[in-house]
This record gives C-alpha cells, structure tokens and sequence, in this order.
C-alpha cells in the first residue's frame, strides 16, 4: 500500500515541476520528486540507490540547478512562457515517457524483487564494483555512463544558464 502511494507522489511532484511557471518552484518540486525516488528505492531495499539517488540527484544536480537560477536572477528565465508547440512537444515527449514506464514496470515481475529471498547474502562492495564496471547480462556499465552524460549535460546546461548575455 505505501508503494502506490509514494508512485503517487512521484507523478504529482512530477506533475507540478513540469506545470509550475516559475523556475524555483519546478526546482523545489523535482527534489519532493527524486526524494520520493528515493523512497521507494529504500521500500525495494535498495538502499545504495537511495543513497545514490539523494546524493547525486537532489544534493547535487539539484543544488547546481537551484545555483545558477540564483545567479543568473534572469527574468526571462523565471517567466519563461513556451509556445504551444513546444508544450505539444514536451506532451508528446512525457506521455511517450509514462507510457514506456508503465509498459516497463507491466512487463516486470515485482513480486521477485519486492519479496527477495533471505537466504541471499548482501553483496560487497567488490561485488558492487564488479557490478558497476561489468559487462555481463547483470552489469551496470551502461547505467553508469548514461549517468555520467546525464551529470554532464547538466553542467553544461548550468553554464549556458549562468552565462551572461552581451549588451
């Protein structure tokens, strides 16, 4: 029962960053998103990602997000008002996105994962650096280095942001 809640509240915190106007309050509502995330990965006893999630995704990428809206003080970005086919476009893109998940998470068996075997050890942390860095069929170089893309994106996003347009 507390898993379909925190889903609810990942989709209405995600809900209210994309539908908010200003740019701060779309901040504050994608943090209650990825802390929520972080919950639910804490209720599927995966308490590295959770780790993982606050510190990379709320205190870091946030933070930086919330750094350059505080410098730049850019009214055009704090009223930033989209033209009707970039919100069709950002539409189509969401709902490609949700529908997508919700066909993952159909296709799953989640009964396996939220009920794990006890007589399964918890893994090391060599076997969770074996994990990251291989390339086997239970392997999470790819994760790893989208994240990685995903952290650069946006720092460069950060700094076209902060840049300061000439007179």
């Amino acid at each position: 029962m507390i898993i379909y809640l925190l889903f609810f509240l990942v989709a209405f915190f995600s809900l209210l960053a994309v539908s908010s106007k200003s740019l701060y309050h779309s901040a504050i509502y994608l943090m209650g998103s990825l802390s929520v995330t972080a919950g639910l990965y804490l209720i599927l006893e995966a308490e590295f990602l959770a780790g993982i999630q606050v510190l990379v995704y709320v205190g870091g990428i946030l933070v930086l997000l919330v750094f350059a809206l505080m410098l730049t003080q850019s009214d055009i970005l704090v009223n930033d008002q989209p033209t009707f086919t970039k919100k069709i476009m950002a539409f189509g893109v969401s709902t490609s996105v949700f529908a997508l998940g919700v066909w993952l998470l159909s296709s799953l068996h989640l009964h396996s994962i939220i009920l794990p075997t006890a007589s399964s050890p918890a893994p090391s942390i060599k076997q969770l650096g074996h994990a990251f860095l291989s390339v086997q069929k239970n392997g999470y170089i790819l994760a790893f280095e989208i994240i990685s893309v995903l952290l650069l994106t946006v720092l460069i996003s950060a700094i076209v942001i902060a840049k300061k347009e000439k007179a």
